[in-house]
């Protein structure tokens, strides 16, 4: 799967829903990850547009070969200040690999602005991007790591999830913000124990909403 297949995918169809000029906010932040993916992907591509021809090529193709990958080597460089580590492409290409730094707003602010719409069809991409991201160990919210900075982030996103649902929504809808939660909860990568003990009571309640409700 080519990196990052699956959020690249998501996002598409969510600018799709977001035809004209609704959510705008949720278009920024969408194109702002599809062209950092995008960018990250050229230094190789010109790397490979680099290579000598052949054992016969002249002094001036090598010099011309030396100067490209220069450009490429600063470029790069661009892309990596753009995108936080530049490296959040190759991270959600391999499972266990944990998103760092600016990555991680880069992620998840479509997300954040995805679950303020309401609307059915953003909100069910972006739950189950979210999903797999937690699934896949891309995220991680251990308050011993880093003075526990991204643990704040997590339980506002998780609070998000949460607020998703209510006695009007349909079965999909609830069965997937379940599937976040519970996917926290069993994630080796989310210890908090607060954090923890709220998705747990949130879970229960929103069973118990569901059952009512049924």
């Amino acid at each position: 799967m080519a990196a990052g297949g699956f959020m690249s995918r998501a996002f598409e169809s969510m600018l799709k829903e977001c035809s004209g000029k609704k959510y705008p906010d949720l278009q920024k932040a969408i194109q702002a990850y599809l062209d950092g993916a995008k960018e990250v992907k050229q230094p190789s591509e010109t790397n490979q547009a680099a290579s000598p021809a052949g054992d016969g090529s002249s002094l001036d193709s090598e010099g011309g070969a030396a100067k490209t990958a220069t450009e490429a080597a600063v470029e790069a460089e661009h892309v990596g200040r753009k995108a936080g580590s530049g490296s959040f492409a190759t991270t959600l290409a391999n499972a266990g690999s944990t998103l760092e730094g600016a990555d991680v707003e880069l992620v998840l602010n479509p997300l954040r602005l995805a679950f303020e719409t309401k609307n059915l069809k953003i909100l069910e991409s972006a739950l189950d991007c979210l999903h797999k991201l937690i699934a896949y160990d891309h995220l991680e919210g251990d308050p011993g790591l880093e003075g526990g900075k991204n643990v704040p982030l997590f339980t506002d996103t998780l609070n998000m999830v949460c607020g998703c649902i209510d006695n009007s929504s349909p079965d999909s809808t609830t069965l997937q913000v379940l599937k976040v939660l519970l996917t926290a909860v069993a994630s080796t990568k989310f210890r908090e124990e607060e954090f923890i003990t709220t998705i747990t009571v949130t879970i229960s309640l929103r069973c118990d909403v569901h059952i009512v409700g049924s």
